[in-house]
């Protein structure tokens, strides 16, 4: 997808945090972080939604690279007190200094020419005993059981008043998981791509949640 198309999802993409298998999904991955940890980096932060969760762990300090500037106004504009830089995943981030105790990667790698290089990467910016936390959209993925899911718990009545701005989201997102440019992993690929067997399903079965630990 190109920067301007990201640019204008970016003003929409907000209103998924109005869908409780999203919230949940946030929830799982907050879970993941312990406690306190000195530096955390959000690598693809999107609009910051993960950046502004993890600060109820208490970190030191918290970085968020994202390529689009769009959403990296938006992120800005939660204000979590984090240090926001734009940076190109698909590069070496020489953009930011040192390691990190915990590295969120949000939905992103998909999305990626080469997933393996940016893992590498990410690896590399660990902290010893730091982890690499990732969500990715599992191979067939849809909204259709992240809606039922929303409509089970929240009632058919919570959607009227964000259905625009999603059916919008839903578009864009029907066009990335349909396409032959991103990647979509089976649980053994994912698990050979991050070197874990620390993985599980999220976001009503959607997507997966890997969690690789560095020694």
């Amino acid at each position: 997808m190109t920067t301007l198309l990201w640019d204008v999802y970016a003003r929409c993409y907000d209103v998924i945090e109005r869908l409780q298998p999203y919230r949940k999904m946030v929830g799982e991955l907050m879970a993941e972080v312990p406690e306190g940890p000195r530096r955390v980096l959000d690598a693809g932060c999107g609009t910051g939604n993960l950046t502004r969760a993890v600060r109820a762990r208490n970190p030191g300090e918290i970085v968020a690279v994202d390529l689009s500037p769009v959403m990296l106004d938006r992120a800005r504009r939660k204000k979590p007190r984090v240090t926001h830089v734009r940076a190109d995943l698909n590069g070496d981030l020489a953009e930011l200094r040192g390691r990190f105790d915990v590295i969120l990667c949000g939905n992103v790698l998909y999305a990626l020419p080469d997933p393996a290089k940016t893992v590498a990467v990410l690896k590399g910016r660990l902290m010893p005993g730091g982890r690499l936390i990732v969500t990715t959209p599992r191979a067939g993925a849809g909204v259709k059981a992240i809606l039922g899911e929303h409509v089970r718990e929240r009632g058919i009545v919570s959607l009227w008043r964000i259905i625009l701005p999603l059916l919008f989201v839903g578009v864009i997102n029907a066009r990335l998981l349909g396409s032959d440019a991103h990647h979509f992993f089976t649980r053994s690929q994912l698990s050979e791509l991050l070197g874990t067997e620390d993985i599980r399903t999220t976001y009503s079965d959607q997507a997966w949640l890997a969690v690789y630990r560095a020694i």
